[in-house]
């Protein structure tokens, strides 16, 4: 096709899009990724097909909506959901058996049976990540649609699941068959992406410690956005550790890296404020500990992880850490010395980045690391997705019930799926109403097929052909971020419509029937979001501000604290949470709600470290910070009386320090305390200024 008609050259003599026309350009001008995408999952599913149909399966068309299911853009992403989808459809079948064998014909025992055990799948799979969290809501809706196909027909019920397992397997299967195939040098690949990303976490830690040092104005804004890259790169790391395969542990380096860098910056956010007071008293040390941070910034922007350039990062950053240490012991204001000894604290931290950063790529001999970066757990958030999920098909069957409507049991099939799809997104509406649409193409193509083209067809290569048209376009529009909500409609939804048999074909009544009770069961999923328990991002920011100082005061004196990793990798799990959710809402007003969030974070961090330094010996200084944790717990530490009892806790310290200048453990507590002091007045201040 000459595409040179459909482009316009601009000014500078390159060819661009015509006005109204951008969001043709993944059809029109797709990448050689889209199409190798696209080029593979057809043939998979087209091979499933034909081997479902060669089977006599009940359903064929299941296998060819599996395929485009399970199929990602990246590999380790469709092993993944492979692997789970399989679990979850086992799961979900024996649950269907169950339902069916205890409730035969007895519709309002069988229906709130299903919706609950939709609701518990819906609740257990919020506090999972990635395709273990696929997995639950799979086992929920896979049952539904088993229990309604079974439900005319209880006797047949296990060969009915049989069948089903049957093409989601074979489904799985082609596509990963066809996958290898397509596949080259994955592990390769697999670790070239996790160095790309971990380098990309290092040259955006680079830019925000810029900002923190240069004490710009919107440092705690691009803080929160860090956070949200963090989570982002946290839950996609899993799937090149998968490509590497397990014998490899490079991805539990990368997410070390991640850790060790959220506690430096959180670190880094409490210590704002202490250097410019430190500058006033016209230190020449701290200038110069500027200017060497800056140059590291430059480093850190442009660096590469390769063997003789990460070296060269990791002895300036160790020469770093030797400096500062000297500068804490040594310096003339205790605020200098204060402010030296955390910095040498957070080059240390970058050095342990930096270790697990090289084992990526270089792993040591006999390499056992494990490491789990903790996230946010919200019971609440579960609570209303199980609820949401149980109310839908609830309401369907209420429906069916009521109207005796021939398409009654697929309406609440399809339901029961989408709501299982969605239930556990954090904003759902956004996700759905995509879907809907993606709904209402995928009818518009199955109609064409069903009732123009399919019918002149006479053998099973001519239906591949032009089936294969319409699966390619579908391939084409899930690599495009803008139409991949609705092309994971139209992949799953428009096999089903087509239901292709060896002895039959959809007529016109038929076919017009089960498209009304997909795209109605889709709207009505769509109903359900908006209006039972909907989401609402301020609600969202209220409750995680709420929580997070309930947990301030359960930190000072809970028997057994979590580590420093657990609790920075929950905070920036919730202000990532946030960030999106604001960007999604167009909420400007957010800012102040990720402030308050970061500065808990940092609070939390210094309550932790405080509490490992009491631990390391028993002194004068012990008592002190076992009575000012004990004062913490009665008053909170985000409260006027909690920041009192930090300043005078302080004084006390600062005077064990003036007597022996250049403790390393004082100047640690005092680190501690500052950052405590401070970022719990700045919290203050912006709660009275209305900061949600």
């Amino acid at each position: 096709m000459d595409l040179s008609r459909f482009l316009m050259p601009n000014p500078a003599g390159r060819l661009r899009w015509p006005p109204g026309a951008d969001w043709l350009h993944w059809l029109l001008c797709p990448t050689p990724q889209a199409v190798g995408f696209a080029l593979r999952n057809t043939a998979a599913s087209l091979i499933a097909l034909a081997i479902a149909l060669w089977m006599e399966l009940d359903s064929p068309q299941w296998a060819v909506a599996t395929v485009w299911s399970v199929a990602q853009v990246r590999r380790g992403e469709s092993m993944s959901k492979a692997r789970w989808r399989i679990v979850g459809t086992l799961v979900g079948a024996v649950a269907a058996v169950v339902f069916i064998g205890a409730f035969p014909q007895q519709s309002w025992l069988f229906f709130p049976a299903v919706a609950t055990w939709i609701g518990l799948c819906s609740f257990l799979a919020t506090f999972c990540l990635n395709f273990r969290s696929y997995a639950f809501v799979l086992s929920g809706y896979t049952c539904s649609i088993i229990a309604v196909a079974a439900a005319s027909e209880p006797d047949n019920v296990f060969f009915i699941a049989m069948s089903r397992a049957s093409y989601i397997v074979l489904g799985v299967v082609c596509e990963a068959a066809m996958a290898v195939l397509f596949t080259f040098n994955l592990a390769t690949r697999a670790q070239a992406t996790m160095v790309g990303q971990v380098e990309n976490v290092l040259h955006q830690l680079g830019s925000l410690l810029r900002e923190i040092v240069l004490h710009e104005r919107d440092t705690l804004v691009h803080a929160g956005e860090f956070s949200d890259m963090l989570v982002s790169v946290h839950q996609g790391l899993e799937f090149p550790a998968i490509e590497m395969g397990r014998q490899v542990h490079a991805g539990d380096h990368a997410r070390a890296v991640l850790a060790e860098v959220s506690i430096l910056v959180t670190r880094l956010v409490g210590l704002s404020g202490g250097t410019e007071r430190a500058m006033l008293a016209d230190d020449v040390a701290l200038a110069d500990t500027r200017g060497q941070l800056l140059h590291l910034c430059d480093r850190l922007v442009t660096c590469r992880l390769e063997a003789g350039l990460l070296d060269d990062l990791y002895e300036q950053v160790t020469h770093l850490r030797a400096l500062f240490e000297r500068r804490a012991t040594r310096g003339a204001h205790e605020m200098a010395r204060v402010t030296h000894g955390v910095l040498a604290a957070t080059m240390e931290e970058l050095q342990t980045a930096l270790d697990h950063a090289h084992a990526i790529f270089s792993p040591p001999p006999h390499d056992r690391f494990r490491f789990h970066l903790g996230g946010h757990r919200d019971i609440r958030l579960a609570l209303y997705n199980g609820l949401r999920g149980a109310a839908a098909i609830m309401l369907a069957a209420f429906v069916y019930e009521c109207t005796a409507w021939p398409g009654g049991m697929g309406f609440i099939a399809i339901t029961t799926l989408v709501c299982g799809l969605f239930a556990t997104r954090e904003n759902p509406v956004v996700a759905t109403t995509r879907f809907l649409s993606g709904a209402v193409w995928s009818a518009v193509a199955a109609g064409c097929l069903s009732l123009w083209l399919i019918p002149y067809l006479s053998d099973y290569e001519e239906l591949a052909f032009v089936l294969g048209i319409f699966l390619f376009v579908g391939g084409l529009a899930k690599c495009n971020r803008g139409t991949a909500g609705a092309a994971a409609a139209y992949g799953l939804l428009m096999p089903n419509l087509l239901m292709t048999g060896n002895q039959s074909r959809v007529d016109e009544s038929a076919f017009l029937n089960n498209a009304l009770h997909t795209v109605l069961a889709v709207g009505l999923s769509v109903l359900v979001f908006r209006l039972v328990l909907p989401f609402r991002a301020r609600a969202e920011r209220l409750r995680f501000g709420a929580h997070m100082r309930g947990e301030l005061r359960r930190l000072c004196l809970v028997p057994l604290p979590p580590s420093p990793q657990w609790w920075i990798g929950t905070g920036v799990d919730r202000i990532g949470r946030m960030v999106r959710h604001a960007a999604q809402a167009g909420d400007h007003t957010a800012g102040g709600g990720i402030r308050l969030m970061l500065m808990f974070s940092s609070v939390g961090l210094n309550i932790l470290l405080l509490r490992g330094l009491k631990r390391q010996r028993r002194d004068a200084a012990t008592d002190i910070i076992t009575t000012l944790l004990r004062g913490l717990v009665r008053y909170r530490p985000i409260s006027p009386r909690g920041v009192a009892l930090v300043r005078v806790a302080r004084r006390r310290l600062a005077r064990l320090e003036k007597a022996d200048p250049g403790n390393a453990r004082l100047l640690e507590v005092l680190a501690c305390l500052d950052g405590i002091a401070r970022t719990a007045t700045a919290c203050l201040s912006a709660m009275e200024a209305g900061v949600e």
